[in-house]
């Protein structure tokens, strides 16, 4: 149970507030020195948030080594949660329902990645 909670706090959350606050770094740069239009990086934004969650649920499942769908199913509720709380206490707004069908869809991710990842294979280290 401890390295279930290590690998979903730690390396699952972790990672994924970390690569989502580059990503925006990376997004903001694009949006600002580019000609792209905010559609496009509409879409790379959604691309971008599926992907991470799914690698922040793989690697809570790979660190955790047990439940694979457990890790990566808290690591994407915990993940949602906090965006939702964020969402009501600074926005002063609730939930609307396009953004419930895009909640759902990276706990999936996350979910999906979890099952993936308790299954990647161990480095052993020979003595």
């Amino acid at each position: 149970m401890k390295n279930l909670l290590q690998g979903v706090l730690g390396y699952g959350i972790g990672s994924i507030f970390i690569l989502m606050i580059v990503f925006a770094g990376v997004l903001a740069l694009l949006l600002r020195f580019t000609g792209m239009e905010y559609q496009t990086l509409n879409q790379m934004a959604l691309i971008a948030g599926i992907s991470i969650l799914a690698f922040g649920g793989m690697l809570a499942a790979y660190k955790g080594e047990q439940k694979g769908w457990l890790s990566g199913g808290m690591t994407g509720l915990i993940f949602v949660s906090a965006m939702i709380l964020f969402q009501i206490i600074f926005e002063n707004q609730l939930v609307s329902l396009p953004q419930l069908s895009y909640f759902g869809g990276l706990v999936l991710a996350a979910w999906l990645g979890g099952m993936i990842g308790v299954n990647l294979p161990r480095r052993t280290v020979k003595r």
